[in-house]
């Protein structure tokens, strides 16, 4: 089956994430200095970053600050190698609590739920009264998921439970946030009749033809 350089690179690029994610988990739930894991933990986001300031429109700034956070990261080396789990605990609990904090913003009072926002771009208005009670409904479980996921990382760090803490950040994070989106899936379709239906993909793509017109949503 021929899958096209298209397909064969997002394969490596799956399969690169997956590799990685092992590592993560492989490194992080002994609860041990290693340099091995913190070279996991620090090479992709510098690699990352590098790849971004060599991109930027202001290149010779761009790759001097990056020179000056890898001189700063080999400087730090000793502590970075005894405490490398600290990279993957900011960066989860970053990730998903300005997401619960971009969710939960747009519940407040006068404000538009998130995924009504995203409707309204495929839906002509005014929304379906199901349709807006749905989304407002979908908003608030992707805000308790995102918390609930935050929430799980500090306390399972902070009390010491690595191994458990690990699996949750390399392993099950992903799987559950694949979960979470079924999960919302197959809640549409019980709750929703076929013609009011936003559908992913079509959401998806309304959101990209708009993200130079219509205002994006508020995170």
């Amino acid at each position: 089956m021929h899958i096209g350089r298209r397909g064969a690179r997002s394969l490596l690029i799956g399969a690169a994430v997956l590799a990685w994610l092992v590592l993560a988990w492989l490194t992080t739930a002994p609860d041990e200095p290693s340099s091995f894991g913190a070279l996991v933990a620090v090479v992709p986001y510098m690699a990352i970053a590098l790849v971004m300031a060599l991109r930027s429109r202001s290149r010779a700034p761009a790759v001097a600050l990056w020179l000056a956070v890898a001189a700063l990261v080999w400087w730090q080396w000793p502590q970075i190698r005894s405490r490398f789990e600290w990279i993957y605990l900011i960066q989860h609990v970053g990730a998903f609590s300005l997401l619960a904090l971009g969710f939960a913003r747009t519940l407040a009072a006068g404000a538009e739920p998130l995924i009504t926002r995203m409707a309204r771009l495929t839906h002509e208005d005014p929304l379906p009264p199901a349709l807006a009670r749905y989304t407002r409904g979908a908003t608030l479980a992707w805000t308790l998921f995102f918390s609930a996921m935050c929430a799980s990382s500090l306390l399972l760090f902070f009390l010491g439970q690595m191994a458990a803490w690990s699996l949750l950040v390399t392993l099950l994070t992903p799987a559950l946030t694949v979960a979470m989106f079924v999960a919302e899936y197959l809640v549409r379709l019980l709750v929703l009749p076929n013609d009011i239906r936003p559908g992913l993909v079509d959401s998806v793509r309304a959101v990209l033809r708009n993200r130079n017109g219509a205002t994006p949503p508020a995170f």
